[in-house]
């Protein structure tokens, strides 16, 4: 059992690692708040502690960091990160420290929105006398992952899909709905979605919603 002596040395040895480690970031809160906070950041590392991005096949993706917040930032009401002008979405929220919070490590997406998008065709909806009534398609701004990989869908059985779909906050849309996207090239993929998933905080805010087509 840890002894308060063994407390005090624990979150003076924190103090001792953020020497000369920190970085400032602006936080964008929930209410419309900025603040700025020191932070820890750096890459995903392997479990020998490579960093992540050396090893082709880990699941961290490529554009995924980690960053280490003091419990005094407000994590819980944060939903953006802005570093070096760059826009981060919280994904994965760690409270940590023996004897009492002494950290927050979280995950973060870079968010690459910008120039990429998918158009949603939903399905069609019941006008109250058996006859379907065609929703217009709309678009959203997210960031695609071309890569063929496996997944549990909504059944719980292993399906493949070549499309990892990251969209801000909860989006609108369901397994019915077909999911087009169209890359740099002209090439196109249009399927339903295989596993749709929402990544909330403790609060229930939506962070993200991935779909994987």
């Amino acid at each position: 059992m840890l002894t308060d002596a063994d407390v005090e040395f624990i979150r003076a040895n924190r103090a001792d690692i953020k020497q000369h480690r920190t970085e400032s970031v602006i936080v964008e809160h929930t209410d419309g708040r900025q603040t700025v906070a020191n932070v820890i950041w750096s890459e995903p590392r392997v479990p020998n502690g490579s960093p992540a991005r050396a090893v082709g096949d880990y699941s961290f993706d490529n554009n995924d960091y980690t960053a280490s917040f003091d419990p005094e930032v407000g994590i819980y009401t944060a939903l953006k990160i802005w570093r070096h002008n760059q826009r981060y979405i919280l994904t994965d929220i760690d409270a940590r420290g023996l004897g009492g919070l002494n950290r927050y490590e979280c995950r973060l997406m870079l968010a690459v929105t910008d120039g990429q998008s998918v158009t949603v065709k939903p399905s069609a909806v019941d006008d109250g006398w058996g006859q379907p009534i065609e929703l217009p398609p709309f678009t959203l701004d997210c960031f695609v992952q071309e890569e063929t990989r496996t997944v549990a869908n909504q059944y719980g059985d292993e399906a493949v899909v070549q499309l990892r779909i990251v969209l801000e906050g909860l989006a609108r849309i369901s397994y019915r709905d077909k999911i087009r996207y169209e890359n740099e090239i002209g090439v196109i993929v249009e399927r339903e979605p295989v596993r749709i998933a929402v990544k909330r905080r403790v609060d229930g805010t939506p962070l993200i919603t991935e779909v994987f087509v």
